[in-house]
């Protein structure tokens, strides 16, 4: 199935629906025990229509980004949509370089497509960072650049020092917790604004709520999932696809989940629908 595209920037077409790895290969650290369910996870995606990948060198402890780099091994690279992210604590700018180096040769690819600040970080300049950046993007090892958790007037900051047009800020953002994330606040009435009128895209990790399916069962959802012959979690993901500019990386390691989710990627809500799904967590 063709996943929906949007391109942003006018320089980057991306998939509106890819797949997060969060805990494939381990938490903070690897556990190698699951991975060849992970590695067939990810590839049945890709047979599926899924070309976007998300990871992160600290997902599990860089055990992650080696998951990735086996299940693309035979695919096509260019078809390919690869995203990593580097850490708060390498931010310095040779830290930044050495950790590109490392996620590139963890995920056994010579450049990734889209590289992530994960967190902003208070001590480190974020001019350094950018020099760093700027550096991998010259030499051709990052094609684009984006960040997470990235509050607006930090953002605005990064977009000063840089010729290079940020691609995305990924945060946390769902059906019910719209300016109430872990790890940002006011997602939906400042950050989220702030981006899309600077036509930068934005990538919602935990967007289904993981874990919280009691909230789905609301009368509202369970309507308008019969409506679209859906279920709630399919209903929840389409409402975040519907909305501009923006992305979503649910980690989905079931075929069952799997295809869900790709169907729910061309669910499309009339007006009145998206009212009142903006409505629910009001």
């Amino acid at each position: 199935m063709k996943i929906p595209e949007i391109t942003i920037q006018n320089t980057f077409k991306i998939p509106t629906l890819g797949i997060g790895t969060w805990e494939m290969g381990g938490r903070q650290s690897a556990d190698t025990s699951e991975d060849e369910k992970f590695i067939r996870a990810i590839r049945f995606a890709l047979e599926n229509g899924i070309r976007h990948i998300d990871t992160a060198e600290n997902y599990a402890s860089g055990h992650t980004e080696e998951v990735v780099g086996n299940a693309i091994k035979g695919y096509e690279r260019k078809k390919l949509l690869i995203t990593s992210k580097v850490s708060k604590e390498n931010l310095r700018y040779k830290n930044l370089l050495r950790s590109a180096e490392n996620s590139l040769k963890r995920l056994q690819t010579d450049y990734l497509d889209l590289y992530l600040l994960h967190h902003p970080n208070p001590d480190v300049p974020l001019s350094e960072t950018m020099k760093a950046i700027n550096e991998l993007i010259e030499k051709g090892l990052i094609r684009n650049f984006g960040l997470s958790n990235f509050p607006a007037e930090l953002v605005a900051q990064v977009m000063q020092l840089t010729d290079t047009p940020i691609i995305t800020n990924q945060v946390e953002y769902n059906l019910f917790s719209r300016n109430n994330g872990q790890e940002t606040k006011d997602v939906e009435s400042t950050i989220i604004p702030f981006c899309i009128e600077n036509n930068i895209s934005i990538t919602a990790w935990r967007p289904v709520l993981k874990g919280a399916k009691s909230p789905l069962r609301q009368p509202h959802i369970t309507q308008i999932a019969e409506q679209h012959n859906a279920t709630p979690m399919q209903i929840a993901l389409a409402w975040l696809l519907n909305k501009p500019l923006m992305l979503a990386i649910p980690k989905m390691t079931s075929e069952k989940h799997i295809l869900e989710n790709i169907a729910a990627a061309s669910i499309r809500f009339s007006e009145e629908e998206m009212r009142v799904l903006d409505t629910l967590s009001q």
